[in-house]
């Protein structure tokens, strides 16, 4: 039974012979992704505490309560961001003897520990904007000026969310994606913001504590996608399709079948592994030959994976129980 990592091999008399289709300088484009993330995050923070300030100043000076909450989210926006800006740093690291897959997935516990920021944030606005509807609170102060910062906040939004879910896309970025929800977030936080603020313009005392409230059930909702789609990646969930891979590696010759395919990571970047079943009386150079083909065909037809581990066994053997 042979067993076979198809990456890099070391040949006599020096030098590395890589396997076909793989990557030159994967190590160097991870540190270019990592950099243009970086960049992202440094623009959309500074729109972020823009925004935070307005509201919070607004909040403080009226009493809004739907307000205040709304700034404390755009607050959490900017502290997402400083949080991704320093997770990054080490998240871009290549693999090394303690984390042989690379640091990755470090960048979806941050995608999550955002969740975990907004569902908290959301609770403690929860219980503010109950215990203004119970004790009465006076209606806060409405002007003009208001909807100035209500509106030129949300256009504000409206741009950071379109532009941080582009690049999210384009970088493959789950902590961007994660954020572009949750600035997103803000664009129906502040139009519920708007709603309430002219109900209490209009001498509705209850809308502003009631607005909020709304708002901030959007706000979970917001906070359990986050969590979900983030935490399935670290329990590692398929990612792959398996019959699409045992489709691929059997149309390589030298394959008689293939089974036991399993898969983790992102969408855009899977690590799979998968046993081949090859004739038992061939060399280990040719089992070897067969293993690159079969991964160099796998990153050609899905270009998501990254990262393929074969195991190879004489097809006439027993089939491995799991």
């Amino acid at each position: 039974m042979i067993s076979s990592r198809s990456r890099e091999e070391t040949v006599r008399g020096g030098g590395t012979k890589r396997a076909p289709g793989m990557q030159s300088d994967p190590h160097g484009m991870s540190h270019a992704r990592a950099r243009a993330v970086r960049r992202v995050l440094l623009y959309v923070l500074g729109l972020n505490l823009v925004v935070f300030a307005a509201k919070a100043a607004y909040g403080l000076w009226s009493g809004s309560l739907a307000i205040s909450s709304d700034a404390m989210h755009s607050l959490a926006d900017a502290g997402a961001n400083v949080i991704g800006l320093v997770v990054l740093h080490f998240a871009e690291a290549p693999p090394d003897e303690q984390h042989p897959y690379g640091h990755k997935k470090l960048e979806m516990v941050a995608a999550a520990a955002i969740g975990v920021t907004v569902a908290v944030a959301a609770l403690r606005f929860a219980w503010d904007a109950i215990d203004a509807l119970v004790s009465g609170r006076p209606a806060p102060h409405t002007s003009l000026l208001g909807f100035v910062v209500i509106g030129g906040t949300w256009i504000i939004n409206l741009v950071v969310a379109a532009y941080e879910a582009r690049r999210a896309r384009d970088l493959d970025s789950a902590y961007l994606a994660a954020d572009a929800a949750h600035t997103a977030s803000d664009l129906v936080v502040t139009a519920g913001v708007a709603v309430s603020f002219t109900a209490t313009f209009f001498g509705l005392r209850w809308a502003d504590p009631a607005g909020a409230l709304l708002i901030i059930v959007f706000i979970g909702r917001i906070a359990w996608r986050i969590l979900s789609a983030n935490l399935t990646v670290l329990v590692d969930r398929v990612v792959v399709d398996a019959e699409g891979v045992v489709a691929v590696a059997r149309s390589v010759d030298g394959v008689e079948d293939c089974h036991r395919v399993r898969s983790r990571g992102t969408e855009g970047a899977a690590q799979v592994d998968l046993h081949l079943l090859i004739d038992g009386e061939i060399s280990l150079r040719e089992a070897h030959e067969i293993a690159h083909k079969v991964e160099a065909e796998l990153k050609r037809k899905i270009p998501a994976i990254v990262d393929v581990t074969i195991h190879m066994e004489p097809a006439d053997d027993p089939e491995e129980g799991l």
